[in-house]
């Protein structure tokens, strides 16, 4: 059994980079004006001593954030590295092993891909795939 219902081949992975590309840099630009304002896009919540004089727990900047994950989720692709524009397509490996297809935003093109337990240190180049 697989951890993830939809598997992209590479083709199909590329064909997604021209819709990621944009969400990616809306994310990765709220990620770090958040980040500066106090705000842990992690937890969901200011840092102690930097919460704003309001009643809403969660700045607008956030919920374009999530809106913008969830977008790029409804795809089928994980968001891994807000900063980075780092996303993981769940992929299938000729032998049947579940890994992910790995891509950065400043990249050209999907040329690695990781174990799912292994993460972005554990990329090994397509070739291997």
């Amino acid at each position: 059994m697989y951890q993830y219902d939809k598997h992209f081949t590479l083709p199909e992975a590329r064909g997604l980079i021209p819709f990621l590309k944009p969400r990616l840099a809306e994310i990765r630009m709220l990620a770090l004006q958040l980040k500066e304002t106090g705000f842990d896009v992690y937890k969901g919540r200011y840092l102690p001593g930097f919460h704003p004089d309001t009643l809403d727990a969660y700045p607008p900047e956030y919920r374009r954030l999530v809106d913008r994950i969830e977008e790029i989720r409804e795809e089928g692709v994980e968001v891994k590295g807000l900063e980075y524009g780092l996303v993981d397509f769940p992929a299938l490996r000729d032998n049947g092993e579940e890994v992910f297809l790995c891509w950065k935003i400043d990249e050209d093109d999907i040329e690695f891909w990781h174990p799912l337990e292994s993460g972005y240190k554990g990329r090994a180049h397509i070739d291997e795939f």
